[in-house]
């Protein structure tokens, strides 16, 4: 919900996700005099920078992260019984 009456609104429709279809930014009250290209222009920086935050080029993506750790700790767990038994 929000609360008070007089609040700046930037809108991004249709931003190239395949989640969302649009972003809703709310300005700042000391940045109300801004102009509205440069709300926009910055409005998109962020969008653009969370999407490339999300696709790291040549990453791996983080579940076979956690299976390749999960795999690991299970070897080095049967590892130990076999020594110490």
């Amino acid at each position: 919900m929000v609360k008070g009456v007089n609040k700046l609104i930037v809108e991004v429709a249709n931003p190239d996700s395949e989640y969302f279809e649009k972003a809703i930014f709310f300005v700042k009250p000391k940045m109300k005099d801004t102009p509205t290209k440069e709300l926009s222009k910055s409005a998109d920086a962020l969008i653009s920078a969370a999407d490339n935050r999300k696709r790291r080029p040549g990453g791996v993506p983080i579940g076979f992260v956690f299976a390749g750790a999960a795999g690991f700790g299970a070897v080095v767990t049967a590892v130990l019984i076999l020594l110490v038994s």
